[in-house]
């Protein structure tokens, strides 16, 4: 789902008067409490965030992260052209000084990495690896690119749940907050397109439609090329016109 700046703030504007953003830190709120151990292996693939939660880090960032912007708009533009084509990608928020920069507003799933027990997440890894794996196909039989084998690899299973240091959430409960994540996206986004679940993207790529036209997000093909092939050209290029981005 791509909008603009100025849709972005509009919607903002409505999800705030309409109390949206108020129900969605109630969720949070509602979650068993965990300490992050600041391991980062969430922020290696981030998970995918409803469109009302990224309205709430968009506000985040324009109170509180004004000196930030142009390097997270620049590595948010890395990471959607790079999401598949680069192993070593970290999350655009995760700074290696300060860590998590949004972590007061972070979304669901990186709130309840580490708190799904075993069978659970890799249950939810199995299918993500699955969906990977046919994008890597069409790659690979559309455009002739072969995506890196890390990319399609399933994430690390966190134990800290298992070691008793945090208190697991079921797979049947994490569907029930994602739910009511829906419902708040339906709140704001036509019910149709909230339904086929096409307002839940990784908060980067949330960013990277906004600060990126629709003819620059049209090259990701082109770039993922080049870079598999050692050249950051315009990889940098678009990057650039992405920091320059107005908030």
């Amino acid at each position: 789902m791509m909008l603009p700046v100025a849709d972005v703030y509009s919607a903002l504007v409505f999800a705030e008067n309409n109390e949206l953003l108020t129900d969605l830190a109630k969720l949070y709120e509602g979650l068993p409490e965990k300490e992050c151990a600041g391991c980062a292996e969430c922020c290696a693939n981030p998970p995918a965030a409803a469109f009302v939660e990224y309205l709430n880090v968009w506000r985040y960032l324009r109170d509180n992260l004004a000196e930030k912007r142009a390097a997270i708009f620049k590595r948010a533009a890395e990471f959607f052209f790079l999401e598949l084509a680069d192993p070593g990608l970290k999350c655009p928020f995760l700074e290696a000084e300060n860590g998590c920069l949004v972590s007061p507003v972070r979304p669901l799933g990186c709130r309840l990495f580490g708190m799904l027990n075993r069978a659970d997440y890799e249950e939810v890894e199995q299918e993500r690896v699955k969906h990977l794996k046919g994008v890597a196909a069409v790659f690979r039989t559309d455009y002739g690119i072969e995506l890196p084998a890390a990319v399609l690899s399933p994430r690390p299973y966190c134990a800290r749940g298992e070691k008793g240091n945090i208190q697991e959430v079921s797979g049947a409960e994490a569907k029930e907050y994602r739910m009511r994540l829906v419902v708040l996206d339906a709140g704001v986004v036509a019910p149709e397109v909230v339904f086929q679940e096409r307002t839940f993207l990784p908060l980067p790529v949330h960013l990277a439609m906004t600060v990126l036209n629709t003819g620059v997000r049209s090259k990701r093909v082109e770039v993922i090329r080049e870079f598999l092939s050692g050249s950051r050209t315009l990889l940098d290029k678009y990057a650039g016109r992405a920091a320059e981005s107005r908030f």
